[in-house]
């Protein structure tokens, strides 16, 4: 056998080197290596000391895996009989954890087409006893058949509930939406128009809401049913904020129409301009023609001095017409 010089341990030889080779090989060719071997070559398993001798025997690297892995075999056997203890552990709370994700379902329910959106907003309003609130963002009432979700007539008969209702400013100008609403406020609703962009709703006493919605491919109404409590708070604090800002519409006893509100409009319509909308789109969410936008933009860029968009845009954003506050009136 062959005496060979101490070389670096396995902490800093963490892969067979050259000089690990090298010693593997002579003690192959020779039967053994004697005196100081390579540090590394034992702890890899490759060269194991007779007993009672400094003589180093050769082992086979399949062999050496084999003795290597065992710890870490038991090691992996620990942490998965740890893993399946934990996951035993969980086991039970899956019952309850799918019993309560049904329950949250329920307080959270689809309601795809107009007649099962109607059918499930008069059956709330069947047991409305406190309060209603409600939003229409869309403008003015449509005539002939309805496209919207949720149905517009909700005032409860014969029940003293308080009903608030929140209409765009545009509303002011439009004769059949004014003559609903005249209706509504003189059997005690409390109605009011706001200029800012807010979405439709319907809350019930604070323990139902529906808001509207489309399915993907955007032809189908569809609507969900909300009685989840700390949604139907978020809802209602979203109504009262709009509210709180909203301008009350009454009606006289001559019937002369509400002030139509005529520079609060122009500045929505500006507003929307310059966050980029067309006016097909304004139109759509004002409830206003196209023509009555294009009117709107063009009064106020004469009274600017503007010959553009972009440069109505520059100079209503550089007079601070968007502000708050009276030096933001437009």
């Amino acid at each position: 056998m062959n005496t060979n010089t101490t070389h670096c341990d396995i902490d800093a030889c963490t892969s067979i080197c050259g000089d690990c080779a090298a010693g593997y090989r002579r003690a192959l060719r020779e039967g053994g290596l004697s005196g100081n071997v390579p540090d590394c070559l034992v702890s890899f398993g490759l060269l194991r000391r007779l007993e009672g001798t400094r003589d180093h025997l050769p082992v086979p690297p399949s062999v050496a895996a084999v003795i290597l892995a065992k710890p870490v075999e038991r090691a992996i056997a620990d942490q998965r009989a740890e893993l399946d203890a934990l996951l035993a552990a969980l086991s039970p709370m899956e019952a309850v954890y799918r019993h309560e994700h049904q329950r949250h379902e329920a307080l959270l329910r689809p309601l795809i087409g107009s007649e099962v959106t109607g059918a499930a907003v008069q059956a709330a309003l069947a047991t409305c006893t406190g309060e209603l609130l409600t939003t229409h963002p869309e403008g003015r009432c449509p005539t002939g058949v309805r496209a919207d979700v949720l149905p517009r007539e909700l005032v409860p008969a014969g029940r003293d509930v308080r009903r608030r209702t929140v209409y765009s400013h545009t509303v002011r100008s439009h004769g059949p939406t004014l003559a609903h609403m005249e209706r509504a406020t003189r059997a005690g609703a409390e109605v009011r128009t706001a200029g800012e962009r807010f979405e439709r709703l319907i809350v019930c006493d604070r323990s139902a809401a529906f808001v509207p919605a489309v399915t993907g491919s955007g032809n189908q109404p569809y609507a969900l049913e909300i009685r989840e409590p700390g949604l139907i708070h978020h809802l209602t604090r979203t109504f009262e904020a709009v509210w709180e800002r909203a301008t009350p519409v009454e009606f006289d006893a001559t019937g002369q129409r509400p002030p139509q509100l005529t520079d609060e409009i122009q500045k929505t319509i500006l507003e929307l301009m310059v966050r980029g909308h067309t006016d097909d789109a304004i139109s759509k969410r004002l409830g206003l023609s196209t023509r009555s936008i294009g009117a709107h933009i063009k009064r106020a860029s004469t009274r600017f001095g503007s010959r553009s968009r972009a440069e109505l845009g520059f100079i209503l954003a550089k007079a601070g017409v968007f502000d708050t506050g009276p030096a933001g009136t437009a």
